[in-house]
């Protein structure tokens, strides 16, 4: 039996009346069945005339047959069956030669489709060039060569295909269009991502001027797609990366890398930090841009694009371990979103602390308040902030903010950066109410805004097994203080968890009035995203329930303008806060569904009959979203219940 990567050899087994196209394709699959199911593979024929397999009785339990058509793999350990239906030239795998080492590659595959325009003609058009190019390319990247070939199209161009160790690799050419075509597909664990720059540099040969009065031709350009192929959980492959997942798995891969929508996109920087895979990427997502507009916008023609070139940049994201932290598009309404709902109800905030927020646009925010006299900020990951200054300058901008006094916000004056673990700091300084008595007044916080990169392991999981976190929290806040954090993916009707509950029984455990959630459905994420403000005083309701008159004034008040006489605030304003009041019936609904709670019930009851029982309204008044939509809001501390018209739902 011989081993899959020498199938070239194996072709001489084939039926030597089988002409070169089937031959071809016979390759062709037995190279890709090789790499793919890390199996031996000989061709063998097959005359229609015999009802038995030229192999020996003894190696049939490792025999495993596929057919050309489908793949279809069937077991050949009965030696008693007819195989007078077989066609020739049939595949038989022997699992005994499989190597060691190609178990750790089971149901492991990358697969990089990419084309390419405004390439050479002439180079397009040669066989001799396009081997040179597909043998360099992968040699550089120690795959071996087993068989290659090319064949000329009808008209022009070449169909090309190569069978590498560990690789296939297929391109076809269009030299009237100046295109080429290809795909490459591995048997290996790591992502193909870095072959795009030598792709690139072998493939995308720029077009020659014939006379020196011709206009210039347009550079190449590439347009790609990476995916992963297989089925990949199915085989357990979950652990090639410390982390439990591929650094192209996550939302990088199906939000960005095998979305066709994005045509143009470009690895800007990949770096593994002490704590994170960093990816920083460019890309245009057709659905909703025009990559002709952005071309044109890098024009001087005159034409509205070139004129208002921001209006049609690429989009820039960055990716922490594959999921999407922050977009171009999307950080202010993000940002802006979380930080300024929480900042107005507190009514005069000095001194603010942020947790994590490494791309600086939370603390760009903070900084644009005038009460602002120190910011905190604590993330981990430093080199994760010095990334983000270098590759994300956007959205730590403070350049145009009058009052402050730097460009960058992380080197404003009123700001404080560690780079520590930001739960332990506040667990060192404020867990116990031991540790509180030795707290400064003017050391505490008014605002604590979380801005964890992922709520779901760094935050929830904290809150789940260890309430010392809260605890810190609540006791590192000002009287009037207020905290706000994300939480995830916004609730829907069919979820099956109630993570409202833990919030409830935690913050009220450790003594917050009043709890606020708020969905936020623009900011990038491509569904809604939730938001928790916890306020320490149900004084504080006063001020999330301004009306937009009054939140109107008070954003005049306290943003600050900025020298270029634009808007400091892109998103947020009164009307967007009074979206926040209430929150979305679907909380409701599942706050009530999933939890037997008295005080629906109760509540219900109120509503049918329009009576108000303060006494029940007053068990479990910190969070209770169907209290919360049906009437106004309950002030605990003067006993009595703003004026509301019942909502019949």
């Amino acid at each position: 039996m011989v081993n899959a990567r020498h199938c070239k050899n194996d072709i001489a087994d084939v039926d030597p009346q089988l002409h070169f196209p089937r031959v071809a394709v016979i390759s062709t699959v037995c190279g890709v069945i090789s790499f793919v199911f890390g199996c031996g593979v000989r061709i063998v024929n097959l005359p229609r005339d015999k009802g038995k397999l030229p192999i020996q009785p003894d190696r049939l339990e490792n025999m495993h047959q596929v057919p050309l058509q489908g793949l279809r793999v069937l077991n050949l350990t009965d030696e008693s069956a007819n195989y007078t239906s077989l066609s020739e030239s049939w595949f038989v795998f022997d699992a005994s030669d499989r190597d060691e080492d190609d178990e750790s590659a089971a149901g492991i595959g990358n697969q990089l489709l990419v084309d390419i325009k405004n390439v050479n003609s002439n180079f397009l058009n040669s066989e001799e060039r396009l081997k040179k190019a597909m043998i360099a390319m992968l040699a550089e990247n120690d795959f071996e060569p087993v068989s290659y070939y090319c064949r000329s199209r009808n008209h022009a161009g070449y169909s090309c295909h190569g069978h590498f160790d560990e690789a296939v690799m297929n391109l076809y050419t269009f030299p009237f269009h100046g295109v080429i075509s290809l795909d490459l597909l591995t048997r290996d664990e790591e992502d193909l991502i870095s072959f795009l720059e030598k792709i690139e540099g072998v493939f995308a040969i720029p077009e020659e001027k014939i006379h020196q009065l011709d206009e210039d031709y347009p550079p190449p350009q590439m347009t790609w797609t990476h995916k992963l192929r297989n089925f990949r959980h199915e085989f357990g492959v979950e652990d090639y990366h410390e982390g439990g997942k591929s650094v192209v798995e996550g939302e990088l891969t199906q939000d960005i890398l095998s979305q066709p929508g994005f045509e143009m996109k470009k690895q800007v920087a990949f770096v593994e930090t002490k704590y994170q895979n960093v990816h920083f990427y460019e890309a245009i997502n057709t659905r909703f841009r025009s990559v002709a507009s952005y071309e044109k916008s890098l024009s001087k023609d005159g034409s509205y694009e070139s004129l208002h070139p921001e209006l049609f940049r690429q989009d820039k994201i960055v990716f922490l371990d594959g999921d999407s932290q922050s977009s171009l598009y999307g950080e202010a309404v993000y940002h802006e979103g979380l930080v300024h709902a929480a900042m107005l109800t507190h009514p005069n905030p000095k001194r603010v602390a942020i947790i994590g927020g490494g791309e600086g646009a939370t603390l760009r925010e903070v900084l644009k308040h005038k009460t602002v006299q120190e910011v905190v900020m604590i993330d981990i990951d430093g080199e994760f902030v010095q990334l983000c200054r270098k590759y994300l300058p956007e959205w730590s901008d403070c350049s145009d903010l009058v009052g402050s006094t730097a460009p960058s916000c992380f080197d404003d004056d009123r700001a404080r950066v560690y780079f520590e673990d930001a739960f332990q700091w506040f667990i060192d300084r404020f867990a116990t109410v031991d540790n509180k008595k030795g707290v400064e007044e003017e050391d505490f916080f008014d605002v604590i805004i979380m801005d964890a990169c992922d709520p779901t392991n760094d935050f929830v999981t904290k809150l789940y097994v260890d309430s010392t976190f809260v605890w810190s929290i609540y006791n590192g806040l000002s009287e009037s203080g207020v905290f706000v954090a994300q939480i995830g993916r916004s609730s829907s009707h069919t979820g099956g968890i109630d993570e409202t509950k833990m919030f409830k029984n935690m913050f009220e455990e450790v003594g917050f009035e009043s709890m606020h959630i708020y969905d936020e459905g623009h900011s990038g994420f491509y569904e809604p995203w939730s938001h928790l403000v916890a306020l320490k005083s149900a004084a504080s309701r006063k001020l999330w329930y301004r009306n937009s008159a009054q939140t109107e004034i008070e954003i005049q008040k306290r943003i600050s303008t900025t020298y270029s006489g634009k808007p400091a605030l892109l998103y947020f304003d009164a009307s967007v806060m009074s979206s926040y009041q209430l929150p979305d019936k679907v909380h409701e609904d599942v706050y009530c569904r999933l939890q037997e709670r008295r005080e629906c019930k109760a509540a219900w009851e109120m509503i049918k009959n329009h009576t108000i029982d303060v006494e029940i309204i007053n068990t479990g008044h910190a969070f209770n979203p169907l209290y919360e939509r049906n009437i106004l809001h309950y002030e605990p501390n003067e006993g009595s219940i703003q004026s509301r018209v019942f909502v019949w739902l």
